[in-house]
């Protein structure tokens, strides 16, 4: 009896466990804190804790209601109709209302929104009410509820959009954390949201280091300095499992590893030389040394999507084809290229370098040139797109129009992949609700890009992350691979 009573003061006095802030370790910082204005993956990994969509992904991949709480669309699919929340805020203390997600989707939709064309078909947003918003289509979009379930369809609040507010350095939204600070190059600080309308998470805050070394994250981990580590090299996933403090964390992923071709350029241009590429590289060596394992690519879509179509194979590994290719279409020996490799991404960069050597083996001559990441996205993928090839991971999309949207345009994707046809094919398939005539369509549309390989295909990795065991509860959006610290605990 006298030992309970004294165990029982004792809580008393100590109280339950207080909860802790926890450190994430990061390969790239994101380029902006607005999810509007980008298309880099780390930003709306990011802005994942900061900002709320109208719905979003639950953890089986369901799509399923967020900050609306309801939604329904008419039987002709032109017009979709959200209820709102009542009373959530933003981290301003404004209140959620129908004004900011009709000015959110007025933002996306505008001359210079590098989603814009996932927003067109919306032809008006009425807002009968604070709490109502109707969207009328000018043609049905069976993508639409997987575009408002994306990072980049958060929704901001209306007062600070008309007044020109810096979203990108200041974020406010409505999300499970607030932010504190962003020192570029070093940490982002959120704090814990105890008004969350889903909740106050178990954590204090989350801190999210940019740390590009994979050995720096692996050392932090095991020192404890970082709770997470999302970089860990595959080199080192053996020293992970035979750590007892620690777990490798491995599941499905949505990303689409590639070595995009610029077909704008020289020889390049021609699909012949492009095919000649996919059989000089070894596409399984490349996923087991550089990324750790995954299935090999055999058109731009993730291995196990149902779009996929299931004939297609892989080019598989034919240096004597691929020279014979090259010569066949003129391309000189020694022919030199451009090959942009990301810089803080560690395994892009060691698979741009296993590509150099096997094209070295078919003579050709890669150069490389590794880039900061601001200069990668604003140079290779955007603007002036100033490469020949480059090493990148495309994350999933919640539907194949978010994938393929613009391909087959020459001007709409960095790629410069130019074939009427399969711009035709996406474009119908983006407004055909017949289950099994869109399915066709991708079909054709990813057939003819198995066929005219605008890229080297490498294939689709696992997810993979590190963790120490006294954290539990973190998890990655299903195919966007978001980072989600909600349901994290921490003792």
């Amino acid at each position: 009896m006298r030992r309970t009573l004294v165990l029982l003061l004792a809580l008393l006095l100590v109280g339950p466990a207080a909860a802790r802030s926890i450190t994430v370790a990061t390969t790239a910082q994101p380029d902006t804190l607005d999810p509007h204005v980008t298309s880099a993956t780390s930003a709306f990994q990011s802005a994942k804790s900061i900002y709320d969509t109208l719905v979003e992904v639950a953890r089986d991949g369901a799509i399923v209601p967020s900050l609306a709480e309801s939604y329904a669309t008419s039987l002709d699919g032109l017009t979709w109709t959200f209820a709102l929340r009542e009373g959530v805020r933003f981290h301003d203390g404004t209140t959620l209302d129908a004004a900011d997600v009709a000015a959110s989707l007025a933002r996306l939709a505008a001359e210079g929104s590098p989603k814009r064309d996932e927003y067109t078909m919306i032809e008006d947003v009425a807002t009968p009410d604070a709490r109502t918003v109707v969207l009328t289509l000018s043609a049905p979009a069976p993508a639409l509820l997987a575009t408002l379930a994306s990072g980049w369809s958060a929704i901001l609040p209306s007062e600070k959009l008309a007044s020109g507010h810096d979203f990108g350095n200041e974020p406010v939204g409505t999300g499970p954390f607030v932010f504190t600070q962003w020192v570029r190059d070093a940490f982002l600080e959120l704090t814990t949201n105890a008004e969350y309308f889903q909740g106050a998470p178990a954590v204090d805050g989350v801190t999210i280091r940019f740390v590009p070394d994979s050995a720096v994250q692996l050392q932090g981990l095991r020192t404890g300095e970082f709770d997470l580590a999302l970089g860990i090299s595959p080199a080192d996933f053996d020293v992970v499992r035979g750590d007892a403090a620690l777990e490798l964390v491995q599941g499905p992923s949505g990303t689409v590893l590639v070595a995009t071709l610029n077909n704008r350029r020289p020889y390049l241009d021609d699909a012949r030389v492009r095919r000649a590429l996919n059989l000089a590289i070894d596409s399984a060596l490349i996923l087991e040394v550089a990324y750790g394992g995954g299935i090999e690519g055999t058109t731009f879509m993730e291995a196990g999507s149902p779009w996929l179509p299931d004939f297609l194979q892989p080019y598989g590994y034919d240096p004597e084809q691929a020279r014979a290719l090259l010569r066949a279409a003129g391309v000189p020996d020694g022919w030199t290229i451009d090959l942009a490799l990301p810089q803080p991404y560690e395994v892009h960069v060691t698979a741009g370098q296993i590509i150099q050597d096997m094209l070295a083996d078919v003579g050709v001559d890669a150069q490389i040139r590794v880039v900061e990441w601001g200069v990668w996205l604003g140079e290779v993928y955007g603007g002036p797109r100033d490469y020949d090839m480059t090493v990148i991971g495309h994350t999933g999309k919640l539907d194949p129009t978010g994938r393929l949207n613009g391909y087959g345009y020459e001007d709409r994707t960095y790629s410069g992949y130019a074939n009427a046809e399969v711009a035709g094919w996406i474009d119908r398939a983006a407004v055909t609700t017949e289950a099994t005539t869109r399915a066709s369509l991708y079909a054709q549309a990813l057939t003819r890009m198995h066929d005219e390989a605008p890229f080297v295909y490498l294939g689709t990795a696992l997810s993979t992350h590190a963790r120490t065991t006294a954290v539990d509860g973190f998890w990655l959006t299903p195919l966007l691979d978001t980072y989600d610290f909600r349901s994290v605990t921490a003792r």
